[in-house]
């Protein structure tokens, strides 16, 4: 019997489709603990007495409960205690929930027992009777029993261990049962359980949520008593950090480093003394933890706006000349009101944190799924090209008339994406549901119209690479009429590979303007086509009422481009697409910059749209004040996003050749950062000719 059949025969009565998924996620996981298949298998075969999957004759919560008696737990000799098993699974039977971040403030402000009291109280303090018999109930009883249980284990295991502090954190497990958290440590390691909870029940892009607000009151209570010092503090953050960076294997997407661990800093709030920008102690003590321990994840998001202190911006922008990325900005001064205009209440929206990668989302408030598919702009258009025939191209009298043809394609394919998401169905989760406050109103699951909103978010790539193309067209065959459309749509399915070709060939990829640049022309088809995706989707509701969210920036742009076929911008077949919103052989930032902020981010087209931006080393080092000026003014000018890759080629280039070289080398992929020698050989290449058009080593 083969490991696989092993696996299955372990599974009870779950499906085949959901053992198998584990299965395959089990071996994916220790590929990268291992980074040697061979090794992987053999561990796998060695542990396969080990090897768990809840059975689904059990109800959810029960299944976790089961599970959560048979983790391996794993005691260190000092620091945080935080383990996962990566043989240990949750059985699902729809699609898990993920990229949702669970409000912490909750975990640090109640006990096992309050939660528990929700579920057994007729009245469960909200003023209406509960029905305790529910299905609802049983999930969540029969869950934090299993919670309960596991906190006791590791108590146990603690005050039998040889940690050098067992006895404080003994008592830090034992206080989650009936007590509050009290100290700044204590909130740490308990961020952390609930946090590996997440994981270890499959639920994937786990964020942290404003840390910094969170944390405030425990910061600076144990800080006024005297309990802590400022480098205390500090110190507990880098171990907090490093602890999150564990499991970077067993927590990674498509990518290692591709986590979804979130955390963000900084940002507008109100209270009952107004609106401020919030920012503390903390916010600049996470920035610089993460940049001195040069960790590709956990990753940073600093919410900015045109109150954010300078020295915070240069603090950050000290940490991201460091080449690991991150934090990435995110302007409060449009995303709010995007987030209030879609139909987020504005409490929650001026409280949004970052899900997966950028996407803009609310606080544990509902079925928040932000990166459900892509859409590629391009994809419609070659299509077009690739299948019509010459007497139906030659009779396109006019552009209007291809962009008619090409918005046909277009809907197409949103319409096929509407097909996808409305065949969705979710996985009951207990687990989420008790940080939400709605579902215990309703006494019903997330999955099961718990919640307050309920949306689905998509990402889109390839529109710079569409707009170049259409207006390429435009220019040499309808304005200019310097070919023909059958002409220049002939060389392109040869991929220009003639000697005679080269002529149109170079024109395409010379011609200007270009998307990026500060147009007129070119943000009117920009946003036409933008425009036009978004009314394909106005009118779908999900199941639940929840609507469809879109933004302009996709981590997809190698795997949808080599799909693709030779484009009219210029671009071979099976070449990247472009990256998020980037020009990279032009150093007109603030022309960028002003591009980016009249792309109309409006409707349901705020789910990510990032300025892309390239930097030489030491540029910001050596133009700290005017760079700091460029932020501030991009703020004011009304960019959504921003992240800033500091690249030098020569590195690059020897890296890739030696990997010991650089063996630390890290680059922003898209949303998250990654060590480069972990990237595959079609990344490595394109950061190096990102990098050498940014130097102007090569034309674009």
């Amino acid at each position: 019997m083969g490991l696989l059949d092993n696996i299955r025969s372990l599974g009870g009565r779950q499906s085949n489709n959901s053992r198998t998924v584990i299965y395959a996620s089990t071996i994916t996981k220790l590929n990268r603990k291992f980074k040697n298949r061979e090794k992987a298998t053999s561990y796998l075969a060695s542990n396969m007495h080990n090897f768990y999957i809840s059975s689904s004759k059990f109800n959810k919560g029960l299944q976790m409960k089961n599970l959560f008696r048979k983790l391996n737990i794993e005691i260190p000799k000092e620091g945080f205690i935080y383990f996962l098993d990566e043989f240990k699974n949750l059985n699902f039977d729809g699609k898990i929930i993920s990229g949702v971040t669970i409000d912490y403030s909750k975990v640090l402000d109640s006990s096992i027992y309050e939660y528990n009291e929700i579920y057994f109280h007729p009245k469960a303090g909200r003023g209406f009777a509960r029905d305790l018999s529910s299905d609802f109930n049983k999930n969540q009883l029969d869950m934090l029993d299993g919670i309960e249980l596991l906190i006791y284990e590791i108590s146990k295991k603690l005050r039998d261990s040889n940690h050098n502090e067992r006895a404080k954190y003994a008592r830090y497990f034992e206080d989650m049962i009936d007590q509050k958290a009290e100290h700044f440590e204590e909130a740490l390691q308990r961020i952390l359980f609930w946090n590996q909870l997440l994981w270890q029940t499959g639920h994937t892009a786990n964020g942290l949520g404003r840390l910094d607000k969170i944390l405030e009151d425990y910061y600076f209570d144990d800080l006024n008593n005297g309990f802590i010092t400022q480098e205390e503090v500090y110190g507990l953050i880098k171990s907090f950090l490093k602890t999150l960076h564990s499991y970077n294997w067993y927590k990674s997407d498509k990518f290692l480093g591709d986590t979804g661990q979130v955390i963000v800093l900084g940002g507008k709030y109100y209270d009952e003394y107004g609106e401020y920008y919030f920012y503390n102690d903390l916010t600049y003590m996470f920035i610089r933890a993460l940049g001195e321990l040069q960790l590709t994840d956990p990753k940073i998001v600093l919410r900015v706006s045109n109150e954010t202190p300078r020295d915070l911006i240069s603090i950050a922008l000290d940490v991201i000349n460091t080449g690991i990325g991150s934090p990435l900005f995110s302007n409060d001064e449009i995303i709010i009101d995007k987030m209030i205009e879609f139909g987020y209440e504005k409490a929650d929206a001026i409280n949004y944190i970052i899900s997966d990668c950028w996407e803009p989302s609310t606080v544990c408030n509902g079925l928040e799924q932000n990166n459900l598919g892509v859409i590629s702009f391009l994809k419609p258009l070659n299509e077009f090209f690739d299948g019509e025939t010459q007497d139906f191209l030659a009779n396109l009298l006019t552009f209007e008339e291809l962009m008619n043809s090409y918005k046909y394609h277009l809907k197409k394919e949103g319409e096929s994406l509407i097909r996808t998401l409305e065949n969705l169905e979710w996985n009951e989760d207990p687990l989420l549901s008790l940080f939400i406050d709605d579902c215990d109103d309703n006494g019903l699951d997330v999955s099961k119209n718990g919640a307050k909103y309920n949306h689905y978010g998509i990402t889109t790539v390839g529109l710079a690479n569409t707009v170049n193309s259409l207006y390429n067209i435009k220019s040499i065959v309808f304005d200019d009429k310097i070919y023909s459309l059958n002409d220049l749509n002939e060389m392109r399915k040869k991929n220009f590979k003639k000697n005679k070709h080269q002529d149109a060939f170079n024109l395409l990829k010379s011609l200007n303007p270009r998307f990026g640049v500060d147009n007129e022309e070119i943000l009117s088809l920009s946003n036409e086509i933008t425009q036009f995706l978004e009314d394909c989707f106005k009118d779908y509701t999900n199941e639940f009422g929840g609507k469809i969210k879109l933004g302009l920036s996709s981590s997809e742009y190698i795997d949808e481009g080599s799909e693709i076929s030779t484009s009219f911008d210029g671009r071979l077949e099976g070449k990247p697409l472009s990256t998020n919103i980037s020009l990279d052989s032009d150093k007109d930032f603030a022309g960028l910059v002003s591009f980016a902020s009249k792309l109309d981010c409006g409707g349901c087209k705020f789910n990510g749209n990032v300025v892309d931006l390239i930097y030489s080393p030491d540029f910001i080092k050596n133009y700290i004040d005017e760079v700091t000026d460029f932020i501030y003014s991009s703020i004011k000018l009304g960019f959504f996003q921003m992240q800033m890759n500091v690249l030098s080629s020569k590195k690059l280039i020897e890296a890739k050749e030696d990997p010991l070289s650089h063996p630390n080398l890290i680059v922003r992929v898209c949303g998250f950062s990654a060590y480069f020698h972990d990237l595959s050989e079609e990344y490595q290449d394109l950061f190096i000719e990102r990098a050498l058009k940014n130097e102007g080593k090569i034309n674009s």
